[in-house]
């Protein structure tokens, strides 16, 4: 379907170009200069003018038709998939650690899977990580001179 479409998509292009050359314009354009003014005798003095301007409206609903469509096919949006943040969320739902285990870390523990693992205490004098820091709070740097 999508080659399918791909190739309308061309053959309308290429269309819509030649029937956009071929109008003549207010300095003649190209059906006066290529053609010796072919195009006006045989479709008719306003005829071609009516023509041609129809067969580009037609062809470019058409171009607009098939590249709106080929753009959809082409994003995978038409199934209705999940937006990129929907997907992280569920991801981390999934990866989220479930209460009572732990979770992992990257080292492998060497202790036995029904033994909780030991809580490093942290030395004397030193505030563990994550606790604000009591004392004094440094001066304010002003700006004035």
């Amino acid at each position: 379907m999508y080659t399918f479409l791909l190739i309308l998509h061309l053959l309308i292009c290429l269309s819509l170009i030649c029937v956009v050359l071929v109008q003549s314009g207010k300095g003649g354009g190209l059906a006066g200069g290529a053609f010796g003014g072919s195009a006006q005798t045989v479709f008719g003095g306003r005829g071609a003018t009516d023509f041609f301007t129809k067969a580009t409206m037609a062809l470019g609903g058409a171009f607009f038709l098939t590249s709106l469509v080929l753009a959809l096919m082409s994003s995978g949006n038409i199934g209705g998939k999940r937006s990129l943040i929907q997907g992280e969320a569920k991801r981390s739902a999934t990866a989220a650690p479930t209460p009572g285990t732990q979770p992992q870390t990257g080292q492998p523990s060497s202790a036995p899977s029904g033994i909780p693992a030991p809580v490093a205490t942290p030395a004397k004098g030193t505030t563990p990580p994550g606790t604000p820091a009591t004392g004094t709070p440094a001066p304010a740097s002003g700006g004035g001179r």
